[in-house]
């Protein structure tokens, strides 16, 4: 027995979507690094970029066919049903239950995408790249015959300074990937202040991942965000140095299947920061859009699991300054 092996398992779950859990993570894709947080519910990951934009998914344990999860190595596991998470005991009461570490993205996704892609479906470019999928028509993006469900994944850690470890499993065919993790790295929330909304929208993804599509310019520098209790109520605009393009949604419930604004108000954006999200917006069936008084706004998609229940993936953007400079507001 190996060293690593006498060592007590912290986490270790196994799914048979190995694609869908890919498609999810690869919402997050265009950094190469990431923060992973082990909780009893699930795993939370998170990428930041300039201190401007945070993006946090959570991967519910629900997607998973089993998951273990102990924050000391006295617990013992419980095989006694399909799914086993472990409870903490008095003695650990106060204690945080959950265990946080840094990890290469592109490495974790490369190996799940070894379980694989069926890339005559799908094109996925790791780092932040185009995705050539149709999500509008036919099957959906987690649809059978796209995931050709059949194999199973085991993710497990054993704690501080060992890797994360994979083990792909399908038609006889093993594959075994460990993961170097790091340090965790604190990253910097930005502060959204729910009890001064100036907007929330309720809609369907796909409508603003086709708006995006359509102000996306070579020269788009910024997206204007502007929403009013009257016409045009919602609009997108982008703006460069070559001239500037407009989205406008009613409120219709056809489009708009929730709409709350009291008073007008309008934030701008780093564009190509909120592309950042697109490939959220095209795999989710529907995109939570709020903003509050500072300008702080937060895009939280709801992408559906095969079978049922849901993972998200909330994203964070600070607007640019309002006095004209387009200065960006630094988080203190």
């Amino acid at each position: 027995m190996t060293p690593d092996e006498d060592q007590p398992v912290f986490f270790d779950a196994v799914t048979s979507s190995a694609r869908q859990l890919f498609f999810v993570l690869q919402c997050c894709g265009f950094q190469p690094r990431a923060e992973l947080e082990l909780l009893q519910e699930g795993v939370k990951v998170t990428v930041e970029e300039s201190r401007i934009m945070t993006a946090n998914i959570f991967v519910d344990k629900t997607i998973f066919s089993t998951y273990t999860f102990k924050t000391t190595g006295n617990d013992e596991e419980d095989h006694d049903g399909s799914r086993t998470t472990s409870t903490p005991s008095a003695a650990e009461e106060g204690q945080e239950h959950s265990v946080s570490f840094g990890i290469s993205l592109a490495a974790l996704l490369e190996c799940l995408q070894i379980f694989g892609a069926d890339t005559s479906r799908e094109k996925w470019h790791g780092g932040g790249g185009t995705k050539e999928v149709n999500t509008r028509a036919g099957a959906g993006i987690f649809d059978q015959q796209v995931l050709k469900v059949g194999g199973t994944c085991r993710i497990s850690y054993r704690g501080q300074g060992h890797p994360l470890s994979l083990m792909l499993e399908e038609n006889g065919v093993v594959t075994t990937c460990e993961l170097v993790t790091y340090e965790p790295e604190a990253v910097q929330e930005i502060p959204f202040a729910m009890d001064q909304l100036v907007l929330k929208i309720i809609m369907k993804s796909s409508w603003l991942y086709d708006a995006i599509q359509e102000l996306e310019g070579s020269s788009v520098e910024r997206l204007t965000i502007a929403v009013s209790p009257q016409h045009p109520y919602f609009s997108l605009s982008a703006s460069g140095p070559t001239g500037s393009t407009v989205v406008e949604f009613s409120n219709d419930q056809n489009l708009l299947q929730s709409f709350k604004c009291d008073e007008p108000a309008q934030h701008t954006y780093k564009f190509c920061l909120v592309k950042c999200a697109a490939k959220a917006m095209a795999v989710a069936s529907k995109v939570s859009i709020r903003s509050d008084r500072l300008g702080v706004l937060s895009m939280q998609f709801m992408i559906e699991q095969e079978g049922g229940g849901a993972n998200f993936v909330d994203f964070r953007f600070m607007s640019l300054a309002t006095d004209g400079s387009h200065d960006e507001i630094e988080a203190e």
